[in-house]
Formats: structure tokens, C-alpha cells, sequence
């Protein structure tokens, strides 16, 4: 059985994930070419296939909640809102490994920050800068090192350790290590869910496109706030 999304976002392409993992390395996932590097995304999951967007079987969604779980329910039918959705992502190599025990070393209590997401979202999700500012002196009291983590199509300028842009293997091997992530709720927080980390989500009220039941884990490890 094949399948993907034809959404070109992390958060998207890792909830397949919520769904391979219960049935390892027996379903091959479709992805574009110009995603190809999310591969790793599926390794000792599921095969994967690099084709056209007009080639890809979307998996359905059916019913309501989150996302995960409606794609699950192809499968398990009501059942599957007894079930783990979270992703899930077994991804390593010695390099990242490496390069992300060296990055943090002279960082005490590190706490990966994500203050914005891609534009498509920004003007409902992304944190204004004052917000943002606040919360990094807030983790600085509480004596932890902020790494400001994002895009540069879509970033704050905001003082403290930052990184841009970074590679999908270190940042998948710099999260699983960090095991804190604290920001706004886009495809990183699902990235870092993926790994183990705990998550401390800031987001807006349901409103404007965002319905936080099609996006929040319910589990401990995922915490999830909102903005005024």
C-alpha cells in the first residue's frame, strides 16, 4: 500500500508517520521530488518513493479531532481514538549525532525556541516579536539557554543563540538531544514531539483557520498555552 500528502509541510508529511508506526516498513510513502530530503523522516518505518504531486494517493481523513487520528481511523475505524497518534521518528547518523553534542556543550540546560512558522501561518501562529522577547528573558530567569530556531523566509530578529535554516538531520539529532522545546504550535513542535521531547506550545484561540483540536497531542509530554 502507497500513500502521502499532498501538502508539502513538515507537520503534514510527519503525521504519515502517527500512522506507519504501527505498521512498520509495510507501506511506501510518496513524496515529491523537491521533499525528497524529508526520506529520512521514514527510516526503519516505511519505503519511500519519489514522485510527481499528480502521482501521490492522498490518505483520507475521516471524522473529526486530530489530524493523526483521523488518518488512523482508515485503518482501526473508531479505535483509533484509543491509540498513540503522535509521529514518530527513529532517524539518526554518527555526523549529526556529533555535531549536536558538540553545539551544546558549552550551553547549560538548552531549550530549543521556535518563534514563528512558515508565512502561510504567521499572521495566526507565529509569535509577535514583544511576545517572543518575553519569553526568551522568562527561560533566561529560569536559567535555561534559548537556540532560537528558524526559517529565513519568515524570522524574528531576536538576540541569544540562533540558528537558521539548519539541516533536517542536525536539527532531528539537536532536538532528540535538547529534549525541551518551547514555541509556537507549526511543524518543529511536531518535529520535536517525534523525537521525545517535551513540548511547551504558545498559540492562538481557535479562530482564523486554527482549530487546536486538529493539532494538540493529548499526552504529558505535550503542553499547550494560549496567547491573549
Amino acid at each position: 500500500m502507497k500513500f502521502g500528502t499532498e501538502s508539502t509541510g513538515l507537520g503534514d508529511t510527519l503525521l504519515l508517520t502517527s500512522v506507519c508506526k504501527y505498521f512498520p516498513n509495510k507501506f511506501t510513502i510518496q513524496l515529491i521530488e523537491e521533499k525528497s530530503n524529508y526520506s529520512i523522516l521514514f527510516q526503519n518505518l516505511a519505503s519511500v518513493e519519489i514522485c510527481k504531486k499528480e502521482e501521490i494517493v492522498s490518505i483520507q481523513n475521516f471524522g473529526a479531532g486530530h489530524y493523526a487520528t483521523q488518518k488512523l481511523r482508515n485503518l482501526f475505524g473508531d479505535i483509533a481514538d484509543t491509540l498513540d497518534n503522535r509521529p514518530l521518528v527513529l532517524y539518526s547518523d554518527y555526523e549529526s549525532e556529533k555535531w549536536a553534542h558538540d553545539y551544546i556543550k558549552d550551553k547549560p540546560n538548552p531549550v530549543i525556541f521556535v518563534p514563528t512558522c512558515s508565512k502561510q501561518w504567521s499572521s495566526v501562529r507565529s509569535m509577535t516579536k514583544e511576545f517572543a522577547n518575553f519569553s526568551l528573558e522568562r527561560l533566561k530567569k529560569q536559567f535555561k539557554t534559548p537556540i532560537i530556531c528558524q526559517s529565513s523566509s519568515n524570522s524574528l530578529d531576536l538576540e541569544g543563540a540562533r540558528l537558521s535554516d539548519l539541516d533536517l538531520k542536525k536539527y532531528i539529532c539537536l532536538l532528540r538531544m535538547v529534549k525541551t522545546y518551547v514555541g509556537v504550535n507549526t511543524g518543529d513542535e511536531h518535529l520535536a514531539t517525534a523525537v521525545g521531547c517535551k513540548t511547551y506550545v504558545f498559540q492562538p484561540q481557535d479562530g482564523n483557520g486554527f482549530v487546536s483540536s486538529e493539532w494538540n497531542y493529548n499526552h504529558p509530554n505535550s503542553e499547550y498555552y494560549n496567547w491573549k
